[in-house]
């Protein structure tokens, strides 16, 4: 199933989505109403909570809205400074709870076993790239593009910094010119914010803000980016 099928078929509820960040293990308050109305996703941070595994799988199995699985390598931003066999166990243990889960491209390899088990669950791969710093060339990102998918992601996640217009204009390129491979774009950082909107009007699937506090500089809250591309895409 290529990639693109793999998408029409899948839980995700729009062309476009809204993932709300979660690094606690379960959102605000407990008010799941409030999730549901603030994004069509939601991501657990599992990295910023890693001895609250089974309360995250309760959380999961309560969520009204699809669920997306993070266990972030601390070399692309994650938290606690988990190693890569934690980093699988977790993945492993709570994988089959979740309908998208996110593996950095640097590691598709190495968990090619999380992988196939997210697919024969028939869950969503999101193969995912950071660059805290900056912003490759599209030839770079190219190749990354190219290596995800050939390690079985079905979506391809970019989180660069851009540093001048010229960079959102590349990223704005992958979406208008590039395959018809799904997308996760955004920026991070002083363009971050303008980047998401454009991004996300143009089609990125997957649009990421946080539900209880910024993962990364450059982020909308999850409810206002849901509202701010639900107009610009009206």
């Amino acid at each position: 199933m290529s990639p693109d099928t793999a998408l029409k078929n899948s839980v995700l509820p729009h062309a476009v989505n809204v993932v709300g960040s979660l690094l606690g293990p379960t959102p605000p308050a407990g008010d799941w109403a409030a999730v549901a109305a603030s994004c069509d996703v939601v991501e657990f941070r599992v990295d910023a909570c890693p001895q609250a595994a089974g309360e995250v799988r309760a959380a999961a199995a309560a969520s009204p809205v699809p669920c997306l699985l993070t266990v972030r390598d601390p070399r692309e931003g994650g938290l606690n400074a988990l190693g890569l066999t934690p980093r699988r166990v977790l993945l492993q243990s709570l994988v089959d709870d979740f309908q998208v889960v996110d593996v950095e491209i640097a590691n598709l390899g190495p968990f090619r076993d999380v992988v196939q088990q997210a697919r024969e669950n028939g869950a969503l791969v999101v193969g995912s790239f950071h660059d805290f710093h900056g912003q490759p060339p599209p030839e770079v990102l190219s190749d990354l593009m190219a290596e995800a998918l050939a390690l079985g992601a079905d979506i391809v996640k970019f989180a660069v910094t851009p540093q001048h217009s010229a960079d959102l204009a590349a990223l704005a390129s992958l979406l208008e010119t590039g395959p018809t491979t799904p997308l996760s774009l955004m920026g991070m950082g002083p363009l971050g914010r303008v980047s998401r909107l454009l991004l996300g009007q143009l089609g990125s699937v997957l649009n990421y803000g946080y539900l209880d506090e910024a993962t990364v500089p450059g982020q909308w809250s999850a409810a206002e980016l849901k509202r701010l591309l639900a107009t610009l895409r009206a």
